[in-house]
Order: structure tokens, then sequence, then C-alpha cells
């Protein structure tokens, strides 16, 4: 809580000189980690952001960015299915005790929410106004969403549906910290366009807890991220006042953001019964077409 209220401090700070809201839908894909969600899952999936694509600190080629998103989907359903957990072992529920190497995963509903946030120090390479320049930089973010699970009211009832029973609502929770290149770009096109583009590849390190299972692991993987958009400006002049100048900006974008999330060797067992099976990637993405608006000065 503490952080989040930094952050939005922060970021309450620098809108006051800069800054864009983006409203931005589209489909969220989840896959793997999961117990029995071994294929690859989606649903809609909303954002809310406050964006600086790129600020040149004071009139030198240094600049920084900054992207902050609230997400939150719609309930993705995972179909029962029976697992193979490689091991004979006793199934909770079972009246006759009996062994098996099998159990029934029962329908199972996920919702992802939480918040996304980075920021980019970096230098332009080629600068030739404030629409035309392509810089590097290094981005540090951080990741904390939650996926909250729970069985689906449509659940069947079968002979080997023995372990439904034992899921419970649970909340799983994750905290990552990354840091990679960031590359970015900006092209005009006449007057008030200008094509907008910017690209990420950072290594990523943290936890994911399950409340329901008391579980507690550590986690590597990736992050990549891809954003294009056209950016339309309408306002745009400088006024000389002597010893400052004012440069008012106002602008709308309409783009697509492509968020990618990985986590090697994840194994998240929400049935609280203790199974053991295999550990897999955990990936999830976010596609999103998005409109902003925003100024400067």
């Amino acid at each position: 809580m503490k952080r989040t209220i930094a952050i939005s401090a922060l970021l309450a700070a620098s809108l006051l000189s800069a800054g864009e809201m983006r409203y931005a839908s589209g489909t969220y894909e989840l896959e793997g980690g999961f117990l029995g969600l071994g294929s690859k899952k989606d649903t809609d999936i909303s954002a809310y952001s406050l964006v600086q694509q790129h600020k040149n600190l004071f009139s030198s080629r240094w600049y920084y960015s900054y992207n902050v998103t609230w997400y939150d989907s719609d309930r993705l359903l995972q179909a029962q299915q029976t697992l193979d957990t490689g091991t004979t072992q006793l199934l909770p529920g079972n009246p006759l005790g009996s062994t098996a190497s099998t159990v029934a995963i029962p329908v199972m509903r996920y919702r992802y929410q939480g918040l996304d946030a980075q920021g980019v120090i970096g230098y332009d390479l080629l600068h030739t106004s404030e629409r035309d320049f392509l810089g590097a930089g290094l981005l540090l973010g951080i990741s904390a969403p939650w996926i909250d699970s729970e069985k689906d009211s449509d659940n069947t009832t079968n002979d080997t549906d023995v372990i439904a029973d034992a899921f419970q609502k649970s909340k799983t929770k994750i905290l990552t910290y990354r840091i990679g290149p960031s590359f970015t770009f900006r092209k005009s096109l006449g007057e008030y366009f200008s094509l907008y583009g910017s690209a990420t590849i950072a290594y990523q390190t943290g936890t994911i807890e399950n409340d329901y299972a008391g579980t507690d692991t550590s986690v590597n993987g990736r992050y990549d991220e891809l954003d294009m958009c056209i950016r339309f400006q309408p306002l745009s002049y400088d006024r000389s006042f002597g010893w400052f100048t004012l440069s008012p900006r106002l602008y709308a974008t309409l783009g697509y953001r492509y968020t990618h999330w990985e986590y090697k060797d994840v194994a998240i067992d929400t049935s609280g019964a203790g199974i053991t099976f295999a550990k897999s990637d955990m990936k999830m993405s976010a596609s999103t077409a998005y409109f902003g608006v925003g100024y400067a000065f």
C-alpha cells in the first residue's frame, strides 16, 4: 500500500507539468503455472494508464518516460479436465481410500487484476526536434498483480471428480521487478501528426504466492513490450517570457500496446491438497488498443 501511495504521489507531481491519460481494451491470455491450466486461455481486459512517452530533460538529449497501468480482466474459464500427477497418492475425500495417479480438476475461473509500473532514463541517439528522435535507455519496472481463482458454478460430477471439494477460492499474488534496455522513436507526419513507437526486452525476478495453498515461490523470467501509436497534436507553440519559456502542447494518441510476462518453472497448486505436478513456464500477455489525451508545458 505504501508503495502504491508513493508511486501515485510521484505521478501526480509529474502530471502537473506533463502527462497522458489512457483507456485501453483488448485481450488477456494466461497459460501454464496453475494446476490444470495446460493450454492457453484468453478473456477481455481493460486498462487505465498514466503515461509520459518521452520528455527531454531541459535542453539536453537525456530523456525520461514512464507508464503506470491498472489492469482488470473479465473472468477466464478453464474447463474441467483430468490431470496426470505422475505419482500415486491418496486422494482427499475418497471414501474408499484408494490411490490413483490422476485427479480431476473442476471447472475453474480466474480473474487478473493489478498494477504495473515502469520508468525509463535514456539518451537520444538522434534528435532533430521533439517530434523526430531515436532514443535508447534503461528501464526499471515493477509488476504487482494478483489472480483470483475459484470453482465455477457449472461444475459437473463424475466418478473421477473426487478432488473437487478440495478447491476453494484463493488469491495468487505476483510481485516482480524488471530491468532491461528500452528503445523509442518518433517521426513527424506533417504539421499535426507523428508516429511513435517503443520496444523493451527486460529480465524480471520476484515471487509468486498463493494464500490457500500457502506457497511462496521465487521466480525469474522475461518481460517484453511493444507500443505503437499515431499522435495528433493540434496545439503546439512556444512563448518566451524573458527568463523562461512556456511551450504548451495538447495532443491525443491512438495506438496498440502488447505486454508479455513470462516466469520460468512455475507450479501453483490452487487445490490446497498438496498435489504434485510438473512445473511449466507461466505466460501472461495483454494485447490492447488504446486512446489517450495528454498535455505538456
